[in-house]
């Protein structure tokens, strides 16, 4: 493969401990109490608004889930401590592709101040570019960030990856024609869907190194 878009949460860095204590924050500043039992692993991954349903299932007030998103972006977006950590070996594994002259790119729902916080502390210079929910100007779903990526860099979809640790990363990729891979190592207990619709599995960053895309 020549080219490799892959996710930031839950792929590349595990960020549950810094957005569920963020989260946390928010909602009491909110002054809207939940369960804690709710914030845990498996509510990381989709569009903020999307999270705190997620949490807060009962949560109708529009304006009480507004507050709760600027409360979060408050903490979340500009926080020096961040406790986010990168998964072991995907440094090398990037810098590896990279030395290669591989094409690197990021789709994440994130937006784009955390993200290039993020980009910047552990020193992630080797994207060629990095897509986030806001950088078009309105939301896009993984599918349209992989068909934007391939169309915007000429891209072949036969040399194109998409590696997530959702079922969303991978069904997005297999829409958009380009090989999917999930990993096992991200967030969520329940990986069924993710397996249904990934060409390719992984359990640790090394088989990533291994992987023989000529199979396909």
């Amino acid at each position: 493969m020549r080219n490799y878009i892959f996710d930031l949460d839950g792929t590349l860095i595990n960020s549950s401990g810094e957005v569920l204590a963020c989260f946390k924050k928010a909602f009491e500043r909110a002054g809207y109490p939940v369960d804690l039992n709710r914030l845990n692993s498996d509510v990381i991954g989709p569009p903020l608004k999307e999270i705190i349903k997620l949490i807060a299932p009962e949560l109708k007030n529009e304006d009480i889930i507004t507050s709760v998103m600027e409360h979060f972006r408050a903490i979340y977006d500009y926080d020096e401590n961040d406790i986010s950590f990168l998964y072991d070996g995907i440094y090398d594994f990037l810098l590896r592709l990279k030395n290669e002259g591989k094409n690197l790119f990021i789709a994440t729902f994130k937006p784009h101040i955390p993200t290039m916080r993020i980009v910047k502390k552990f020193k992630l210079d080797m994207f060629q570019d990095i897509y986030t929910i806001d950088k078009t100007g309105y939301r896009q779903t993984k599918e349209e960030m992989i068909t934007d990526i391939l169309s915007s860099y000429n891209l072949k979809k036969s040399e194109t990856v998409m590696i997530g640790d959702a079922a969303s990363d991978v069904i997005a990729a297999k829409r958009a024609g380009v090989t999917a891979v999930g990993v096992l190592w991200g967030y969520g207990s329940d990986k069924t869907d993710l397996k249904l619709n990934s060409d390719f599995i992984v359990e640790k960053v090394k088989e990533l190194e291994c992987l023989n895309f000529r199979t396909i």
